[in-house]
């Protein structure tokens, strides 16, 4: 069974495009959880009215949980042995679940390419831009990818029994995804497929800025250390 696990916050305008390419891919036995952060736009409006028994809605309380933990909210309700991590306003190519899920037979965590989609000032239009791996190279190492993470959720994928480890998530944690596959990394396995299997929405929404962070340098300072921390923690206990 699959697991696809997705995040909103006020993406009425691109969700309904992203939950047909997935849905167009998982099997009547899968599942995508969708889990809002009180979106305020129509997105769960969107989201309901494809009417799709296996899609399943999960609304945050009065305090927003923020995308870190909104994903680990999702996670925590996933039933499948295969997970996919989903961001509202992607699309999925097709062939990209079972390009996966080839690899799912030999490792634990699977990280793949993305073309990464910006809009076209002058038509409009949501073009090819450079691919994700020109920009934010993938390699494994635990300690390079806690100083400069490498690990992007939306081209993730990851068989049930890391969440076993890497649930529930530390307090202070930066990005899931980052979290995820250094768990990986030092538990499993991770294996990397180097094409493209998703188009990677680039605006000015985006939780996180691939080709610029805008968050300063003591924030990202202090990332790292609650980072480095719990994962001391994390090893003491393995």
């Amino acid at each position: 069974m699959i697991s696809v696990c997705m995040t909103t916050y006020n993406g009425v305008e691109f969700v309904g495009a992203q939950i047909e390419s997935i849905l167009a891919q998982i099997g009547s036995q899968d599942e995508l959880i969708v889990a809002d952060d009180g979106s305020t736009d129509g997105t769960l409006d969107a989201v309901r009215a494809f009417g799709d028994s296996r899609i399943a809605v999960i609304c945050s309380g009065n305090k927003p949980l923020g995308p870190t933990y909104n994903m680990e909210r999702a996670l925590g309700s996933a039933r499948g042995d295969f997970i996919f991590l989903s961001d509202q306003d992607d699309v999925w190519l097709p062939g990209k679940v079972a390009r996966v899920l080839d690899m799912l037979s030999c490792e634990t965590l699977v990280m793949h390419d993305a073309y990464m989609l910006k809009k076209d000032v002058l038509s409009g239009m949501w073009v090819h831009g450079k691919l994700l791996g020109e920009v934010r190279p993938f390699a494994k190492g635990k300690l390079r990818n806690w100083f400069k993470n490498g690990y992007t959720g939306c081209c993730m994928a990851f068989r049930r029994e890391l969440l076993e480890h890497a649930l529930p998530f530390p307090k202070n944690l930066p990005m899931h995804d980052q979290w995820l596959g250094l768990v990986a990394e030092r538990k499993f396995s991770v294996g990397y497929i180097p094409e493209a299997l998703v188009e990677y929405r680039q605006h000015s929404m985006n939780a996180t800025h691939i080709e610029r962070s805008s968050a300063g340098m003591l924030q990202r300072l202090k990332w790292r250390i609650a980072l480095a921390k719990a994962l001391i923690k994390f090893s003491s206990r393995s």
